[in-house]
Formats: structure tokens, C-alpha cells, sequence
């Protein structure tokens, strides 16, 4: 995982001070089938890694890529502002980076997430 989180650490530090549109589509519990997409918009300002050691349970990630900036989320009431300017990206069991000429594909055991430039 170290090799991964490097190089989405340095692709999105390559895009400090840019808009990004953000799509989460949340994957059913072993079944790899999207039930849930969110849309977030965000100005990113920095990067930071949580690590997590107290790992109790499936729900928690032993890791966190947190986006910090400005940002908002779309959803059924319309857009909203992003909590605590920030959006964080629970890095759990496997992940897969995909670098394309437009934007970035990450995916993890419960969601896939679509990074472009906006």
C-alpha cells in the first residue's frame, strides 16, 4: 500500500491550488455493484495522511487520505458545504490507482473514486 499512497499523494500535490471534481461510487459490501454516488467539488490546499493503529473493526481504515480546502457536496437537498473543509478517502484493504490523461481512478474495497481537474 505504501507504493500507492505515494504516488496519490504525489499526483494530487501535483494539482495543489486546483478545482477537482470528486465522484464516489460507494460499492455494495462484496457484491462490487455501485449503490451510492456522491459528487464533491473542492479547491484543494494540502494533503495529509491519518493513520489509524487502533484499528478495531472493518469500519475503520487503518489509513485516511485527507483533501483539505474548500469545497462543497452534492446531494438530494442540492449543495452543501464540505464539513470542516476537508474530504477524506478511508483507504481500505486493496488499492487500485489508475493515472488517465484527464484525471485519476482510486479504488478501494468499498468505493470507487473518479479525480479529474476541473
Amino acid at each position: 500500500m505504501a507504493q500507492q499512497l505515494h504516488e496519490l499523494s504525489e499526483w494530487f500535490e501535483s494539482h495543489k491550488g486546483e478545482t477537482l471534481l470528486i465522484r464516489k461510487n460507494e460499492l455494495s459490501t462484496g457484491l462490487q455493484q455501485i449503490f451510492d454516488i456522491d459528487q464533491v467539488t473542492l479547491q484543494l490546499d494540502h494533503i495529509s495522511v491519518v493513520k489509524n493503529d487502533s484499528n478495531i473493526d472493518d469500519y475503520i481504515p487503518s489509513q485516511e487520505l485527507v483533501l483539505h480546502g474548500e469545497g462543497s457536496i452534492k446531494s438530494a437537498e442540492g449543495m452543501k458545504d464540505l464539513p470542516q473543509n476537508a474530504y477524506e478517502i478511508p483507504l481500505f484493504g486493496r488499492i487500485v490507482t489508475t493515472k488517465e490523461a484527464n484525471g485519476l481512478k482510486l479504488e478501494t474495497e468499498k468505493a470507487l473514486y473518479e479525480i479529474y481537474p476541473n
